[in-house]
């Protein structure tokens, strides 16, 4: 018999699932990173399983993309 998650049954129909990755680009240069090219965070997201991933060049433009997916849905 499957067991159904009692968070699960609590979110509605309408709930919206995105994979979201954050890494740390220039990273292994932090002892001697270049002052042309310091290190960064960057983002990406994919909404669902299979939907198409978005690229970031920053942590605040996914977070402005993703607001935008909130606001117009």
């Amino acid at each position: 018999m499957e067991r159904q998650d009692p968070q699960e049954s609590s979110l509605s129909q309408e709930g919206r699932v995105y994979v979201l990755r954050i890494w740390h680009e220039g990273a292994n240069e932090v002892l001697s990173p270049s002052p042309s090219y310091p290190p960064v965070w960057r983002a990406s997201v994919r909404e669902g399983a299979g939907g198409p991933r978005r690229y970031f060049a920053s942590i605040d433009e996914c977070i402005d993309h993703l607001y935008g997916e909130f606001v117009r849905r």
